[in-house]
C-alpha cells in the first residue's frame, strides 16, 4: 500500500512539473517568429504554440543570421538562460549560419568550435535546471534533376556534430533533417517545394515580384517542421513530448492542407485594379514612377516574442 501511495505521489509530482514547464527556443531564421509584413514566411518555432497543451508557453528567441558563435556573443544565449526555470525545456538548433566561411563573426568549424559551443549550451541549460533538446537543422528545399532532394553539402558535418554532441552528452535529440529528408523525397518536388518560400509574382502582397528561396520556409513548411518535431518527440518517448497535444494528422498532410490566408484572391486582385473614387488613379494622376509603392520588407531582426 505504501509503495502504491509513493508511486502515486511521484506520478503526480511529475505531472505537475511538466504542466508547469515552458519551452524556450534558440536558433536561426528557419525557427524564428516573423511579423505579418513577411507573410507567408514563417519559422517553425512560430507554429509551436498551437501544438502544445494549455498552460505551456513557447518562448522563441531564435533570430535570423545567427550561429552558435554570434548568438552567444550578442548576449542572446545569456538572455534566454535568465528566463529558464527548473523543468523548462530548451530546444537548440544551429548549423546553417555556422557554415558561412565568408562571415568570421558567424563561422565555426563543425568539428571543433561548433561542437564546443553546442556542448556548452547543453551544460548551461542543465546548470539552469532546464532540459536541453538538440534539433538538427532543416534541409534546403532543392531538388536534383532526378527528382531527389539535394544532399546536405556544407551542412552535413554540422548535422553529424549535432548528433554526436547529443550522444556524448546524453542529450535528447530530434533529428528534423533526417525526417524531412525522407518525407521530402517521398513527397516529390512539387509538394516538397511548397513548404519553402518559393512564390509566384503577384500572389503575395509582401512579395509582388515573387520569391525563390529554398532555404527559408513559408507557413506550410513552418507547420510541417513544428509537427515533425512533436511527432518525433512522441515517437522517441522524449520527456518534452508530454507537452504536446495528441494528433493523428501527419506533418506533411497538415502542411499541404493548411489554409493559405495570405495569398491574393483573384477577385480581390481584379477589384484592386478598378479606380477608387477620389484616388490619384481615378483623378488621372500617375504615380511618379508609374509603379505601386514598394511593400515594406520583413524586419531583419524582429522583436523577441512570446507566443501565447
Amino acid at each position: 500500500m505504501k509503495k502504491l501511495l509513493l508511486a502515486a505521489v511521484f506520478a503526480s509530482a511529475v505531472f505537475f512539473s511538466l504542466a508547469a514547464a515552458d519551452i524556450h527556443m534558440a536558433g536561426d531564421s528557419t525557427m524564428m517568429n516573423y511579423r505579418g509584413n513577411a507573410a507567408p514566411q514563417q519559422g517553425w518555432g512560430q507554429r509551436m504554440q498551437e501544438l502544445v497543451k494549455d498552460g505551456v508557453t513557447v518562448k522563441n528567441r531564435a533570430i535570423g543570421a545567427r550561429s552558435t558563435k554570434s548568438f552567444k556573443a550578442e548576449g542572446r544565449w545569456n538572455g534566454l538562460l535568465r528566463e529558464v526555470k527548473k523543468g523548462d525545456f530548451v530546444i537548440i538548433q544551429f548549423g546553417h549560419n555556422d557554415g558561412t566561411k565568408d562571415k568570421p563573426e558567424r563561422y565555426t568549424d563543425p568539428r571543433t568550435e561548433y561542437k564546443e559551443n553546442m556542448k556548452g549550451f547543453v551544460e548551461d541549460v542543465r546548470k539552469a535546471g532546464g532540459i536541453p533538446v538538440i534539433a538538427t537543422s532543416i534541409p534546403f528545399g532543392i531538388y536534383l534533376e532526378n527528382g531527389s532532394l539535394k544532399p546536405a553539402g556544407f551542412l552535413d558535418p554540422y548535422l553529424k556534430s549535432a548528433r554526436e554532441v547529443a550522444a556524448e552528452t546524453k542529450c535528447d535529440l530530434v533529428d528534423l533533417y533526417a525526417y524531412a529528408d525522407r518525407e521530402l523525397n517521398a513527397a516529390g518536388e512539387k509538394k516538397g517545394t511548397s513548404l519553402y518560400l518559393v512564390l509566384n509574382p503577384g500572389d503575395y502582397p509582401n512579395y509582388p515580384e515573387g520569391k525563390s528561396d529554398r532555404c527559408h520556409i513559408c507557413f506550410r513548411g513552418a507547420l510541417f517542421y513544428a509537427k515533425a518535431f512533436a511527432l518525433l518527440a512522441k515517437q522517441n518517448k522524449l520527456p518534452i513530448a508530454e507537452l504536446f497535444k495528441e494528433s493523428d494528422v501527419s506533418p506533411m498532410d497538415a502542411a499541404l492542407n493548411a489554409e493559405d490566408i495570405y495569398i491574393v484572391k483573384k477577385a480581390e486582385a481584379n477589384a484592386s485594379t478598378e479606380a477608387v473614387p477620389g484616388s490619384a488613379q481615378a483623378q488621372g494622376e500617375a504615380k511618379p514612377d508609374g509603379k505601386e509603392p514598394a511593400v515594406k520588407k520583413a524586419e531583419s531582426e524582429p522583436e523577441i516574442s512570446i507566443l501565447r
